[in-house]
Parts: structure tokens; sequence; C-alpha cells
């Protein structure tokens, strides 16, 4: 079993993990809430990245 932490998601890694679509997640990096990194043509995102993102969302539902 490896013990090594995962430093970066594609936007599908990213959706399943946050349990949110990939329509969101590229919506928030369209927005500039979530910045990516582009190693090739398809946007990475940063473990820490993803963390500060999650924890800025609000708690609760919009009115």
């Amino acid at each position: 079993m490896s013990t090594e932490t995962k430093q970066a998601y594609t936007v599908q890694e990213a959706a399943k993990a946050y349990g949110v679509s990939t329509d969101t997640i590229r919506s928030s990096i369209k927005r500039g809430d979530l910045s990516a990194k582009y190693p090739t043509s398809r946007p990475v995102l940063g473990a820490k990245e993803l963390e500060s993102w999650f924890n800025s969302l609000p708690d609760e539902a919009p009115q």
C-alpha cells in the first residue's frame, strides 16, 4: 500500500475527490477561483489549491 499523498489532480479527479461536477471545477478555473497549471494542454490542479478553494466555499446553500 502506497503512503504517498497525491499532489495534483486532473479536472476529473478533482471533481470526484470533492463530490462536484467537472463543470463546477472548470467554471471555477474560468472565474479565477481555482488556479490551474498547464504542463500540457489540459489543466492540473494542485492539492493545496483545491483544499483552499473547497474551504472558501459557502457553508450554506444559496437562497
